[in-house]
């Protein structure tokens, strides 16, 4: 089982998961976050974040069997997922990430260029970059991700390449050219907001203000003007006044963000925020459900805009894929596995493009 800690839930679901396997009478190895927070864990094998690399052979060990697995291989494998990036230093007040995961920490660029080569040589039409805080890729090393783009642009061609989560600062003219001189770059920005009170934001310790991150949302539809603008939000964030949630309310009508991740606060031990009161769990509730429909309506106007244009679907089973806006796409008519059309959008089918 592959843990992750970021919310006191996502650690029940692992705990739930484990008790099932065990129950099962599996062997049972667990690795990621909740293994280097939870040392109490019993399991046949504990495998910590910093020996996830090994991961492989520990649980070959566990098996008794030198032997290598076969290579599977799906028939609707079209997105490959390249790690480039671990850790974080931001220490926001409500994450416990930064004690799981260390200080943020770049994987050497030989080593990101083999696996991305080992991606193009199995067929996959679309490398998606990803890291625990991938918008400081570089910071250790004296790169930065716009020269990490740059670097791997000749291995991609026309390949398609999307970007993980990323923090608003790394949002500039200069990184955008660089994005736009990418073929296969897909504008889809998830840049992770928190909150639209620079009040809350202060007390969350994220660097940036309401403002600031506007502006950058801006600059984007300057050169991106379809791009999808996605986000998080934590909603009940303790001592978030009513002002402030409306502030956040009136943030994303602004902004008009094509998705939103909404998170109730959840009280992690031993960070900052987990010494404060919390909310009743009422309060949060209500202002998800107010949150959550505000979002609906902005995702609606989103997929409605597509209506009548043409899109790029790289398609993955059933004939259903993702445009490079990260939109769900599907086409009544058959369409091989791995294969990219563009195509004219008919209608919007609740969350669907038809095409």
């Amino acid at each position: 089982h592959n843990s992750c800690s970021v919310t006191h839930i996502s650690d029940r679901k692992s705990r739930q998961k484990i008790s099932q396997a065990k129950r099962e009478g599996a062997l049972v190895a667990v690795m990621g976050c909740y293994v280097d927070l939870h040392g109490e864990i019993t399991a046949d094998l504990l495998i910590p974040n910093e020996s996830k690399d090994n991961a492989l052979e520990l649980i070959k060990e566990l098996l008794g069997t030198s032997e290598r697995p076969q290579k599977r291989f799906s028939h609707d494998k079209t997105r490959g997922f390249l790690k480039v990036q671990d850790g974080c230093d931001q220490f926001c007040s409500y994450c416990i990430i930064p004690y799981a995961r260390g200080r943020a920490r770049s994987y050497p660029l030989d080593r990101i260029k083999e696996e991305l080569i080992s991606y193009i040589q199995d067929g996959y039409k679309e490398i998606v970059l990803t890291g625990i805080n991938l918008s400081y890729y570089g910071k250790d090393t004296g790169s930065t991700l716009g020269e990490l783009i740059k670097e791997i642009k000749p291995l991609l061609g026309d390949r398609r390449l999307r970007l993980g989560s990323l923090e608003p600062h790394v949002i500039t003219e200069e990184f955008i050219k660089i994005c736009l001189d990418l073929p296969g770059f897909c504008p889809q920005f998830h840049l992770s907001l928190q909150s639209g009170s620079d009040g809350v934001l202060k007390r969350m310790n994220r660097h940036y203000s309401a403002d600031d991150f506007k502006k950058r949302a801006e600059l984007l539809r300057r050169y991106y003007p379809l791009a999808a603008l996605t986000t998080d939000i934590i909603v009940g964030f303790p001592e978030e006044s009513e002002v402030e949630f409306n502030e956040t309310m009136e943030f994303v009508e602004d902004v008009g963000f094509s998705h939103i991740h909404v998170f109730s606060y959840s009280s992690r031990q031993g960070t900052v925020a987990a010494r404060k009161i919390d909310h009743h769990p009422e309060v949060k509730k209500r202002r998800s459900e107010k949150l959550r429909e505000l979002a609906q309506e902005n995702k609606e106007k989103f997929l409605n805009s597509f209506v009548g244009r043409e899109v790029e679907v790289l398609f993955e089973q059933d004939s259903q894929g993702l445009s490079r806006e990260y939109i769900h796409c599907y086409s009544k008519t058959p369409k091989e596995n791995n294969s990219i059309e563009k195509l004219k959008v008919i209608r919007r089918e609740g969350e669907k493009l038809i095409v």
